[in-house]
């Protein structure tokens, strides 16, 4: 799970990006991301979204 301090702290570095809205949501991360919400509760599970999401590689 992600820790609530750690996910308030991810959700905030997001802030102002429109193409991935996030917030933190119950021991884990909300993600909105072209009209479809992601919920994830592992942080490597989140990353690997993100970076996948962006076109970016994710080892």
């Amino acid at each position: 799970m992600v820790n609530t301090n750690r996910a308030e702290k991810i959700a905030a570095r997001f802030q102002g990006n429109f193409n991935f809205l996030v917030r933190p949501h119950a021991k884990g991360l909300v993600v909105r991301y072209h009209q479809h919400s992601h919920y994830f509760i592992r942080e490597s599970c989140f990353w690997s979204y993100v970076f996948k999401s962006a076109g970016l590689p994710f080892d």
